[in-house]
């Protein structure tokens, strides 16, 4: 009960800095007058996106990095608040382990360009050179970083040091470092939420002026001569965000999550890529990403988790707004012995771009207004059992996107990582996927109730022997409003393993209530609609 203690604290700490900036968002709404009334449809959100490592000496001898990727949401002239994700490039022997964690960070100007920051970030992660060598170098997995430095400013980025104290409770990993960062601003529009669904007159609204494309996959990915102890395929969920900085060149962002074979392989990686139009309908692309991946080195060797990922992708548009591709990429880890072919089909979602110079900018669509909610809380699950076995409480880091269907319906996605051991292990990760139904938001009521239920799967041990299989989870809950855009989400709920009920002699179970508390940040993004 201590650990919940102290994480609640924490929390509450979070909430009331959301509380105090909530007043002073900047909304900087821009008028439409092609809307009634002159409503106010759009406003500017800022943030920064940050590219950071760390190296750390373990305890008892030896190094290991982090290399980390985060997007702090702008909550002020000087506060900001975010989530992100590291993992190991270069040193040690720990590909695959990962850190997923919410931060907070303060930045202020000195003078001209120079700048001073500090942040803290806290969440969880496990990961080690086998399966006995997670408890030693991943100790329970709640991770902390706190950190004080200096940056400069050059155009439009920002470049700093920090002095960091980086750990991990009970394990190898506890340091004093130098943590290198690159910043880079970032700023798009976006519309209230109780516009979520409404189209509207976009006037001189102008899109951005080169496209945005967010995909999801899933992959199958077979591995080439394996020298780990597990020599199958693995299936992989697979998102990836991509932003052209020109007609057909962009860069990306994407992870990889592992859902068969081994669950909860993961991977990051970010590269550059480049479309190749053949006809209005068909689009090819190829990509080369860098970033770090794997699971536990001795059942897939990829030595320090360095990857490299090139990849080509055949798309055809059913639409200005959506398609389907096809993929085939080679996955390298250049300092171990993993190589790997991958396949896989997807959908891709674009949001629509300018066309350059375009003179009739409104001529032929509305503005149609897309919601979305994005809440980070912190979840307790208690009640846990797992095959008779009474577990002790698991305080997991989650975040949740929902994508909003109608004022009713909506789909939620939700990923959480564990700050504290599970059986003796760090690193228990869930996964979930559903439908929601929400009471009508109304800027009006403080209040907007919600109940979803859901399907995924979980890591609940290091044995495939002990895997429960897919779960089912069912929540009720609530949002609080603090502002338009801002409000204390709050939840329980149930999961269960279905194997059980479904097959035959399937002996494997598990069950666990949770609580949530946290924040929600709501908006709308616009994309185009035809008239």
């Amino acid at each position: 009960m201590m650990g919940f203690k102290t994480k609640m604290m924490k929390l509450i700490l979070v909430i009331l800095c959301f509380i105090y900036s909530s007043h002073v968002l900047a909304e900087q709404e821009s008028l439409q007058p092609g809307n009634p009334g002159g409503t106010s449809v759009l406003s500017e959100a800022n943030g920064l996106l940050m590219l950071d490592y760390n190296k750390v000496s373990l305890r008892g001898g030896g190094d290991f990095d982090l290399f980390g990727v985060h997007y702090l949401h702008q909550m002020n002239d000087w506060l900001y608040f975010g989530i992100g994700i590291s993992g190991p490039m270069l040193e040690g022997d720990y590909g695959g382990f990962f850190v997923v964690d919410t931060t907070i960070h303060a930045k202020k100007r000195l003078f001209g360009n120079w700048y001073v920051d500090a942040g803290l970030a806290f969440g969880g992660g496990g990961g080690g050179a086998s399966v006995k060598q997670i408890k030693e170098l991943s100790g329970s997995g709640r991770y902390l970083k706190k950190y004080l430095g200096i940056g400069y400013k050059v155009n439009d980025n920002y470049f700093g040091i920090n002095y960091a104290d980086v750990s991990i409770s009970d394990s190898l990993i506890n340091d004093s470092v130098f943590n290198f960062y690159y910043q880079k601003p970032i700023s798009f529009s976006v519309g209230s939420f109780a516009n979520a669904g409404r189209k509207f007159a976009p006037a001189n609204f102008r899109f951005r002026e080169y496209d945005s494309i967010l995909s999801f996959e899933l992959n199958n990915m077979s591995q080439i001569n394996p020298t780990g102890s597990y020599g199958g395929d693995i299936g992989l969920v697979s998102p990836q965000f991509s932003q052209f900085f020109s007609n057909n060149d962009y860069l990306f962002f994407g992870f990889d999550l592992g859902f068969s074979g081994l669950d909860f392989y993961n991977q990051i990686h970010g590269g550059i890529g480049r479309r190749l139009s053949i006809s209005p309908n068909i689009n090819l692309y190829g990509q080369l990403g860098i970033g770090s991946g794997g699971w536990v080195t001795d059942t897939i060797q990829t030595d320090s988790g360095l990857l490299i990922y090139p990849k080509v992708k055949a798309e055809y548009l059913l639409n200005k707004k959506t398609g389907l591709s096809l993929s085939a990429g080679y996955l390298a880890f250049p300092k171990g012995t993993s190589r790997n072919w991958t396949v896989g089909a997807g959908i891709n979602y674009h949001f629509s771009a300018d066309k350059p110079g375009s003179s009739d900018i409104g001529a032929d669509y509305d503005l149609a207004l897309n919601g979305f909610r994005v809440s980070i809380f912190h979840n307790t699950l208690f009640d846990i059992n797992h095959n008779g076995e009474k577990i002790d409480d698991v305080n997991m880091e989650t975040i949740q996107l929902d994508y909003i269907l109608s004022d009713y319906l909506y789909v939620p996605f939700q990923i959480g990582a564990a700050t504290n051991d599970y059986k003796g292990y760090a690193g228990y990760v869930e996964m979930f996927l559903g439908l929601g139904w929400q009471s009508r938001y109304l800027e009006s009521e403080k209040l907007q109730g919600f109940a979803q239920i859901m399907v995924g799967m979980n890591d609940v041990g290091v044995n495939a022997q002990e895997d429960v299989g897919p779960l089912l989870n069912a929540s009720i809950g609530l949002n609080y409003s603090l502002s338009k855009q801002l409000a204390i989400y709050a939840q329980i709920g149930k999961t269960v393993s279905v194997n059980k009920y479904i097959k035959s002699n399937y002996n494997n179970y598990f069950r666990n209530t949770s609580i949530g508390l946290g924040i929600t940040y709501r908006f709308s993004l616009p994309t185009r609609a035809s008239r």
